[in-house]
Protein backbone atom coordinates (compact mmCIF):
# COMPACT_ATOMS: atom_id res chain seq x y z
CA UNK A 1 0.00 0.00 0.00
CA UNK A 2 1.23 3.81 -0.73
CA UNK A 3 0.08 6.73 -1.88
CA UNK A 4 0.37 6.33 -5.32
CA UNK A 5 3.58 9.06 -5.78
CA UNK A 6 6.00 6.13 -5.10
CA UNK A 7 4.93 4.91 -8.76
CA UNK A 8 5.24 8.62 -9.86
CA UNK A 9 7.81 7.78 -12.65
CA UNK A 10 5.09 5.33 -14.12
CA UNK A 11 2.12 8.02 -14.31
CA UNK A 12 4.55 10.17 -15.98
CA UNK A 13 5.13 7.35 -18.41
CA UNK A 14 1.32 6.14 -18.68
CA UNK A 15 0.38 10.26 -19.15
CA UNK A 16 2.97 10.77 -21.44
CA UNK A 17 3.49 8.20 -23.54
CA UNK A 18 0.19 7.19 -24.61
CA UNK A 19 -0.67 11.04 -25.02
CA UNK A 20 2.22 11.38 -27.46
CA UNK A 21 1.39 8.50 -29.27
CA UNK A 22 -2.55 9.15 -29.83
CA UNK A 23 -1.71 12.48 -30.72
CA UNK A 24 -1.06 11.02 -34.82
CA UNK A 25 -5.04 10.33 -34.83
CA UNK A 26 -5.49 14.51 -34.78
CA UNK A 27 -2.28 14.67 -36.93
CA UNK A 28 -3.99 11.85 -39.19
CA UNK A 29 -7.72 13.93 -39.35
CA UNK A 30 -5.65 16.74 -40.22
CA UNK A 31 -3.64 15.42 -43.29
CA UNK A 32 -6.86 13.24 -44.54
CA UNK A 33 -9.42 16.04 -43.58
CA UNK A 34 -7.44 19.48 -44.05
CA UNK A 35 -5.67 18.45 -47.18
CA UNK A 36 -2.72 21.44 -46.64
CA UNK A 37 -0.83 22.19 -49.05
CA UNK A 38 2.94 21.86 -48.97
CA UNK A 39 4.08 23.92 -47.01
CA UNK A 40 1.46 23.66 -44.91
CA UNK A 41 2.35 20.03 -44.85
CA UNK A 42 6.12 20.94 -44.15
CA UNK A 43 5.29 23.08 -40.96
CA UNK A 44 3.92 20.15 -39.56
CA UNK A 45 6.28 17.93 -39.90
CA UNK A 46 8.08 20.17 -38.49
CA UNK A 47 6.45 20.80 -35.47
CA UNK A 48 6.12 16.84 -35.24
CA UNK A 49 8.85 16.86 -33.02
CA UNK A 50 6.30 17.96 -30.36
CA UNK A 51 4.67 14.43 -29.85
CA UNK A 52 7.66 12.88 -30.03
CA UNK A 53 9.49 14.84 -27.10
CA UNK A 54 6.52 14.18 -25.47
CA UNK A 55 6.45 10.46 -25.83
CA UNK A 56 10.39 10.36 -25.65
CA UNK A 57 9.48 11.60 -21.91
CA UNK A 58 7.20 9.36 -21.26
CA UNK A 59 9.61 6.73 -21.92
CA UNK A 60 12.49 8.41 -19.59
CA UNK A 61 10.03 7.91 -17.03
CA UNK A 62 9.90 4.10 -17.38
CA UNK A 63 13.42 4.22 -17.54
CA UNK A 64 13.64 6.30 -14.27
CA UNK A 65 10.91 4.05 -12.57
CA UNK A 66 13.83 0.72 -12.73
CA UNK A 67 15.79 0.16 -9.73
CA UNK A 68 18.64 -0.32 -11.99
CA UNK A 69 18.77 1.24 -15.09
CA UNK A 70 20.67 -1.79 -16.42
CA UNK A 71 17.82 -3.69 -15.70
CA UNK A 72 15.80 -2.00 -19.22
CA UNK A 73 17.86 -4.66 -21.16
CA UNK A 74 16.22 -7.53 -19.70
CA UNK A 75 12.83 -6.14 -21.03
CA UNK A 76 12.50 -7.60 -23.86
CA UNK A 77 13.66 -11.42 -22.06
CA UNK A 78 9.85 -11.12 -21.31
CA UNK A 79 7.96 -10.79 -24.48
CA UNK A 80 5.19 -12.76 -24.89
CA UNK A 81 4.88 -13.42 -21.24
CA UNK A 82 5.65 -10.42 -19.39
CA UNK A 83 2.53 -7.84 -19.72
CA UNK A 84 5.44 -5.11 -18.75
CA UNK A 85 7.71 -6.54 -21.27
CA UNK A 86 5.25 -6.50 -24.21
CA UNK A 87 4.02 -2.47 -23.17
CA UNK A 88 7.03 -1.60 -23.22
CA UNK A 89 7.45 -3.09 -26.72
CA UNK A 90 4.39 -2.22 -28.38
CA UNK A 91 5.20 1.35 -27.29
CA UNK A 92 8.48 0.97 -29.35
CA UNK A 93 6.91 -0.37 -31.77
CA UNK A 94 4.57 2.61 -32.27
CA UNK A 95 7.79 4.52 -31.84
CA UNK A 96 9.98 2.89 -34.53
CA UNK A 97 7.00 3.44 -36.87
CA UNK A 98 6.20 6.93 -35.99
CA UNK A 99 10.06 8.09 -36.68
CA UNK A 100 10.29 6.25 -40.15
CA UNK A 101 7.08 8.18 -40.76
CA UNK A 102 9.16 11.48 -39.81
CA UNK A 103 12.15 10.79 -41.29
CA UNK A 104 10.12 10.09 -44.74
CA UNK A 105 7.97 13.07 -44.29
CA UNK A 106 10.90 15.64 -43.67
CA UNK A 107 12.54 14.67 -46.73
CA UNK A 108 9.71 14.77 -48.77
CA UNK A 109 9.39 11.20 -49.80
CA UNK A 110 5.95 10.49 -48.95
CA UNK A 111 3.12 11.28 -51.54
CA UNK A 112 -0.32 12.49 -50.40
CA UNK A 113 -1.98 8.71 -50.53
CA UNK A 114 1.15 7.11 -48.58
CA UNK A 115 1.12 9.71 -45.88
CA UNK A 116 -2.54 9.60 -45.43
CA UNK A 117 -2.25 5.50 -45.21
CA UNK A 118 0.73 5.83 -42.99
CA UNK A 119 -1.18 8.26 -40.24
CA UNK A 120 -3.77 6.04 -40.21
CA UNK A 121 -1.65 2.97 -39.44
CA UNK A 122 -0.01 4.78 -37.29
CA UNK A 123 -3.08 5.92 -35.14
CA UNK A 124 -4.17 2.00 -34.83
CA UNK A 125 -0.18 1.29 -33.41
CA UNK A 126 -1.44 4.10 -31.05
CA UNK A 127 -4.67 2.73 -29.68
CA UNK A 128 -3.03 -1.03 -29.52
CA UNK A 129 -0.44 0.88 -27.19
CA UNK A 130 -2.90 2.47 -24.81
CA UNK A 131 -4.46 -1.29 -24.77
CA UNK A 132 -1.24 -3.26 -23.99
CA UNK A 133 -0.28 -0.28 -21.55
CA UNK A 134 -4.12 -1.53 -19.56
CA UNK A 135 -2.82 -4.76 -20.14
CA UNK A 136 0.35 -4.19 -18.08
CA UNK A 137 -1.61 -4.11 -14.81
CA UNK A 138 -4.33 -7.29 -15.36
CA UNK A 139 -2.00 -9.06 -12.60
CA UNK A 140 -3.51 -11.99 -10.63
CA UNK A 141 -1.65 -10.81 -7.97
CA UNK A 142 -2.92 -7.44 -7.21
CA UNK A 143 -6.75 -7.59 -7.96
CA UNK A 144 -7.06 -4.02 -7.81
CA UNK A 145 -5.67 -3.72 -10.74
CA UNK A 146 -6.95 -7.02 -12.62
CA UNK A 147 -9.80 -5.71 -14.88
CA UNK A 148 -10.47 -4.95 -18.46
CA UNK A 149 -10.78 -1.15 -16.74
CA UNK A 150 -7.42 -0.63 -16.59
CA UNK A 151 -7.45 -0.86 -20.74
CA UNK A 152 -10.27 1.30 -20.98
CA UNK A 153 -8.56 3.54 -18.85
CA UNK A 154 -5.94 3.47 -20.50
CA UNK A 155 -7.42 4.11 -24.10
CA UNK A 156 -9.30 7.10 -22.39
CA UNK A 157 -6.36 9.04 -21.49
CA UNK A 158 -4.46 8.25 -24.95
CA UNK A 159 -7.85 9.81 -26.81
CA UNK A 160 -8.18 12.46 -24.49
CA UNK A 161 -4.76 13.58 -24.08
CA UNK A 162 -3.69 13.10 -27.42
CA UNK A 163 -6.28 14.52 -29.01
CA UNK A 164 -5.22 18.13 -27.44
CA UNK A 165 -1.68 17.74 -28.10
CA UNK A 166 -2.02 16.83 -31.88
CA UNK A 167 -4.57 20.00 -32.74
CA UNK A 168 -1.99 21.90 -30.50
CA UNK A 169 0.71 20.77 -33.52
CA UNK A 170 -1.94 21.75 -36.24
CA UNK A 171 -2.04 25.63 -33.85
CA UNK A 172 1.69 25.77 -33.75
CA UNK A 173 1.80 24.69 -37.28
CA UNK A 174 -1.09 27.07 -38.51
CA UNK A 175 -2.62 24.89 -40.17
CA UNK A 176 -6.07 25.51 -41.98
CA UNK A 177 -8.88 22.82 -40.77
CA UNK A 178 -11.85 22.35 -42.04
CA UNK A 179 -14.82 24.45 -40.84
CA UNK A 180 -15.81 21.64 -38.60
CA UNK A 181 -12.51 20.70 -37.29
CA UNK A 182 -13.20 22.55 -33.78
CA UNK A 183 -16.31 20.00 -33.27
CA UNK A 184 -14.16 17.46 -34.31
CA UNK A 185 -11.50 17.93 -31.86
CA UNK A 186 -14.10 18.50 -29.22
CA UNK A 187 -15.75 15.50 -29.86
CA UNK A 188 -12.84 13.02 -29.74
CA UNK A 189 -11.39 14.73 -26.42
CA UNK A 190 -14.96 14.49 -24.96
CA UNK A 191 -15.06 10.39 -25.65
CA UNK A 192 -11.67 9.85 -24.39
CA UNK A 193 -12.69 11.99 -20.98
CA UNK A 194 -15.96 10.04 -21.04
CA UNK A 195 -14.28 6.44 -21.69
CA UNK A 196 -11.98 7.23 -18.87
CA UNK A 197 -14.82 8.63 -16.58
CA UNK A 198 -16.50 4.94 -17.52
CA UNK A 199 -13.43 2.95 -17.25
CA UNK A 200 -11.95 4.88 -13.64
CA UNK A 201 -15.30 5.42 -11.82
CA UNK A 202 -16.47 1.62 -12.39
CA UNK A 203 -12.95 0.65 -11.03
CA UNK A 204 -13.36 2.77 -7.42
CA UNK A 205 -17.25 1.95 -7.40
CA UNK A 206 -16.21 -1.89 -6.94
CA UNK A 207 -13.33 -1.03 -4.71
CA UNK A 208 -15.52 -1.90 -1.59
CA UNK A 209 -15.82 -5.24 -2.95
CA UNK A 210 -11.93 -6.14 -2.61
CA UNK A 211 -10.62 -6.95 0.68
CA UNK A 212 -7.50 -8.17 2.13
CA UNK A 213 -6.42 -7.98 5.79
CA UNK A 214 -5.75 -4.53 6.56
CA UNK A 215 -9.63 -4.11 4.98
CA UNK A 216 -11.32 -2.36 1.96
CA UNK A 217 -9.28 -0.86 -1.13
CA UNK A 218 -11.94 1.57 -1.11
CA UNK A 219 -9.93 2.94 2.07
CA UNK A 220 -6.34 2.96 0.35
CA UNK A 221 -6.86 6.54 -1.33
CA UNK A 222 -9.27 8.22 0.43
CA UNK A 223 -9.68 11.00 -1.70
CA UNK A 224 -9.53 8.86 -4.83
CA UNK A 225 -13.17 10.29 -6.08
CA UNK A 226 -11.66 13.96 -5.58
CA UNK A 227 -8.62 12.61 -7.99
CA UNK A 228 -11.27 10.89 -10.58
CA UNK A 229 -13.24 14.84 -10.10
CA UNK A 230 -9.63 16.19 -10.70
CA UNK A 231 -9.38 14.44 -13.99
CA UNK A 232 -13.03 14.63 -15.13
CA UNK A 233 -12.67 18.84 -14.66
CA UNK A 234 -9.39 19.49 -16.46
CA UNK A 235 -10.53 16.73 -19.20
CA UNK A 236 -13.84 18.72 -19.74
CA UNK A 237 -12.19 22.19 -19.40
CA UNK A 238 -9.18 21.08 -22.10
CA UNK A 239 -11.42 20.05 -24.40
CA UNK A 240 -13.76 23.10 -24.10
CA UNK A 241 -10.06 25.11 -24.67
CA UNK A 242 -9.53 23.08 -27.45
CA UNK A 243 -13.06 24.20 -29.13
CA UNK A 244 -12.61 27.91 -28.13
CA UNK A 245 -8.87 27.68 -29.53
CA UNK A 246 -10.15 25.71 -33.04
CA UNK A 247 -12.45 29.09 -33.71
CA UNK A 248 -9.28 30.96 -33.96
CA UNK A 249 -7.72 28.81 -35.93
CA UNK A 250 -6.57 26.60 -32.67
CA UNK A 251 -4.88 29.65 -31.30
CA UNK A 252 -1.59 27.81 -29.87
CA UNK A 253 -1.58 29.85 -26.36
CA UNK A 254 -5.10 28.28 -25.94
CA UNK A 255 -3.75 24.87 -26.98
CA UNK A 256 -0.62 25.00 -25.04
CA UNK A 257 -2.54 25.79 -21.73
CA UNK A 258 -4.99 23.02 -23.34
CA UNK A 259 -2.36 20.31 -22.92
CA UNK A 260 -0.80 21.48 -19.72
CA UNK A 261 -4.10 21.01 -18.28
CA UNK A 262 -5.17 17.61 -19.72
CA UNK A 263 -1.61 16.26 -18.62
CA UNK A 264 -2.02 17.89 -15.11
CA UNK A 265 -5.26 15.25 -15.00
CA UNK A 266 -3.94 12.47 -16.11
CA UNK A 267 -1.17 12.71 -14.22
CA UNK A 268 -3.28 12.92 -11.01
CA UNK A 269 -5.11 9.74 -12.04
CA UNK A 270 -2.70 7.93 -12.71
CA UNK A 271 -1.24 8.52 -9.34
CA UNK A 272 -4.32 7.72 -7.84
CA UNK A 273 -4.61 4.49 -9.53
CA UNK A 274 -1.15 3.40 -8.32
CA UNK A 275 -2.26 4.33 -5.30
CA UNK A 276 -4.91 1.57 -5.03
CA UNK A 277 -2.05 -0.98 -5.30
CA UNK A 278 -3.05 -4.44 -3.08
CA UNK A 279 -1.48 -7.46 -3.27
CA UNK A 280 -3.54 -10.75 -2.56
CA UNK A 281 -1.36 -12.04 0.27
CA UNK A 282 -1.37 -8.82 2.28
Amino acid sequence: MGSGFEHAALAVFTTLAPMGAASFIALAYAFVAGKPDAETAKRLDRWTAVPAIVMVAGFVGAFMHLANPLNAFGVFAGVGSSPLSNEIVAGLVFAVAALVYWVLALAGKLSGGARNGFLVVLSVLALVFAVFCGLAYMMGTIPTWNTPLSIVQMVGYALAGGTVLGFCVVGLAHAEMPKGAPAVALALALVGVLVDAVGFGAQIAGLDAIRNIWGSAAALVPAIWGLFGTFAVCGIVAAGLTYAAGKKAFSPAFMIVACVVVAIGIFVARIGFYGLYMGVAL
